[in-house]
């Protein structure tokens, strides 16, 4: 993934939430401008501080609003250096209290966004030694999102278990989704395999927990969260192979390709976009010629026509016009990468200039990006400016500064280069095998 770079000055932009680039306050990287964006910072520092404690009242209505305030603080971007160990445990203490007690459904939400967004803003913490000054909390020290997902699996996957609130649900699998996202970069194979194992419960109930000895129902739109928040982690497993052997078993993958290949034909719009894009990104993640022609000769045309037809649906009458164009757009790529490797491209403006865009040219980067665009909202921008290499695996710009440039032009180091080159060349090679066959599997 790719953010162009290039120094010109913002004009800022309109978002849902506080921004670090909201009007004038970006406008120099330094004086006033700096001054400006580290009020905002403190300003959001102040407002952890006071939910820290709030979080923790007996007051159903005071801990709400109180969680309601601490999303729009996160989702506003604080670096994670600003918040003292002994705030992030109070935080994740009172949002895991928040979870539990489970009979305010919003307060519920709330907090499950909460810790979301605060593992993405910790990110994977660092290894440092606490110093003398400093006092010991439980949460550290160690990666910052290994410890919010140590407080919060347990909880989060009960949820997914029994609950049949919706609304809570997606919200429980968006926060898991997104703190394994962010815990695996310490490679903790163990959490992303049990965060796989229960988003897979709800996508194929009966391989999960019953309820009253009868697998579950999923609704449609509870299915579309769950394919997308397990192919998102998907993407982190790119090394399994090479370190956890049982866990790329060729029929186990198999078998998890044939089930998601009918969700294709569901009814719902979303449903058959993430089943899309799982599929896509099983291909070129797991990377070990599973789904060839000469094995499953049937899934692999099957999928490609569908795909097409799905790409080149017409907007006749009765046809819904929510996520049309997406998804004639998602399938279209899709079925460019089945028939000949065509490398699929995506781009989002990360700044109010037409031309600060952040590029993504592989199956992997479009999930993650696609994935967070919708999870952060309106914290999107503030969060891949004020911490891209956290989010996105690129170094960070300035503050106050927009970076644009076109992919071409841009001065990535050799290495950078090399490992983009290899991710294409695999792809390709990927599609070349599900064309022809493989002697491999």
């Amino acid at each position: 993934m790719v953010l162009g770079k290039s120094i010109r000055r913002s004009n800022g932009h309109a978002s849902s939430s506080s921004s670090i680039l909201d009007g004038d306050d970006t406008s120099s990287a330094s004086g006033g401008g700096m001054s400006i964006y580290y009020q905002k910072i403190n300003q959001r520092v102040a407002v952890l501080e006071k939910v820290a404690v709030s979080v923790h009242e007996s007051r159903a209505s005071t801990r709400e609003a109180a969680l309601a305030s601490l999303v729009g603080a996160l989702e506003g971007f604080v670096p994670a250096h600003f918040i003292g160990w002994h705030l992030r445990g109070e935080i994740v203490r009172g949002c895991c209290a928040s979870i539990k007690k489970g009979a305010a459904a919003k307060e519920a939400r709330l907090a499950l966004r909460a810790v979301a967004l605060l593992a993405v803003t910790l990110g994977p913490g660092s290894k440092r030694r606490i110093l003398p000054a400093e006092t010991y909390n439980p949460l550290e020290p160690g990666p910052g999102s290994k410890k919010i997902m140590a407080e919060t699996f347990p909880l989060v996957s009960r949820i997914l278990e029994v609950s049949t609130d919706a609304p809570l649900v997606i919200a429980a699998l968006e926060s898991l989704a997104v703190v394994a996202f962010v815990d695996v970069a310490a490679e903790n194979m163990d959490d992303t395999e049990a965060c796989m194992k229960a988003l897979w419960g709800l996508i194929r109930p009966s391989t999960g927990p019953k309820v009253a000895g009868v697998a579950r129902k999923t609704s449609p739109h509870v299915l579309a969260a769950a394919v997308s928040a397990w192919t998102l982690v998907l993407t982190t497993t790119d090394g399994w192979k090479k370190k956890k052997a049982a866990a790329s078993s060729p029929a186990a993958w198999r078998d998890t390709a044939a089930h998601l290949a009918p969700l294709l034909h569901s009814d719902s719009r979303a449903v058959r976009m993430a089943a899309g894009e799982a599929l896509a990104a099983l291909a070129v993640t797991i990377e070990m010629k599973l789904l060839t022609r000469d094995s499953n000769g049937a899934l692999i045309s099957g999928v490609a026509a569908r795909a097409s037809e799905l790409a080149n649906e017409a907007a006749g009458a009765g046809v819904g016009k929510a996520n049309f164009v997406e998804q004639k757009e998602l399938f279209k790529s899709i079925a460019s990468f089945l028939a000949g490797g065509k490398a699929p491209a995506s781009s989002v403006r990360v700044s109010s200039s037409h031309h600060g865009r952040l590029t993504a040219s592989t199956w992997t980067d479009i999930v993650r990006l696609n994935f967070l665009r919708r999870f952060l909202g309106g914290g999107f921008l503030p969060h891949l400016q004020g911490k891209g290499k956290v989010l996105m695996g690129e170094e960070a710009p300035l503050i106050g500064q927009v970076f644009v440039v076109k992919e071409d032009d841009m001065a990535m180091d050799h290495k950078k280069k090399v490992e983009k080159q290899r991710t294409l060349n695999r792809e390709r090679q990927i599609v070349s095998d599900l064309k022809h066959g493989s002697s491999h599997v």
